[in-house]
């Protein structure tokens, strides 16, 4: 393929790009948002004062860590006995 065979092809394939997005809705963004406000779905309000402190949530993370055995060891320790 010569040069100006790629620049005519390079050439029909952008006009073609352009082609498709002129047919693209221009306010697509504020349709989109307009059906989101409308759609009645349930929103969840998370409230920090309600949950645990974050330093008690640590040392139970922390306490597991330390006593956490393998599916495979914990029956490898029912087998023992």
């Amino acid at each position: 393929m010569n040069a100006t065979k790629f620049i005519a092809a390079a050439a029909v394939f952008l006009a073609a790009g352009a082609a498709f997005a002129a047919d693209a809705p221009a306010a697509a963004g504020t349709d989109t948002a307009i059906a989101a406000a409308s759609l009645n779905l349930p929103s969840v309000q998370i409230n920090t004062s309600l949950g645990r402190p974050r330093a008690e949530v640590k040392a139970e993370a922390v306490e597991f860590v330390k006593n956490y055995q393998t599916t495979l060891s914990t029956q490898l320790d029912q087998y023992k006995n």
